[in-house]
């Protein structure tokens, strides 16, 4: 019985550690930010992720979203945060609408927001 009892708590243990460990490596929070329009791009539906508020990407976003570029192309961003990696595609009218800047890689960014038009 003691044994048994033995391996009982040490299983808990292990689920503990376990889940106290994996904390520490949870994927980024996320938020959906108020939707807003922009010239030429219509209405913007956006969100952030990580440590990045909404209120700290909007001024990045709005900055990204008034600089045109070849319609219906990839967008060059070259005006994102310092330390992000951006990435775009631009409307019929050469706005970047569509895409994120994120830390990280594209398939597991820690921090970013991203954005459709």
């Amino acid at each position: 019985m003691t044994a048994r009892y033995a391996a009982v708590i040490a299983a808990v243990a292990i689920a503990v550690v376990a889940a106290t460990t994996g904390a520490a490596h949870a994927a980024p929070t996320a938020g959906i930010c108020k939707s807003f329009s922009a010239s030429g791009a219509g209405k913007i539906q956006w969100s952030a992720i990580g440590n990045v508020t909404c209120q700290q990407a909007k001024p990045w976003l709005v900055k990204i979203l008034s600089k045109h570029g070849v319609p219906d192309a990839q967008a060059k961003v070259t005006n994102g945060p310092t330390g992000f990696h951006c990435r775009a595609t631009n409307n019929a009218k050469g706005i970047p609408s569509v895409g994120a800047c994120y830390t990280g890689t594209i398939k597991f960014p820690k921090n970013g927001f991203q954005w459709f038009g």
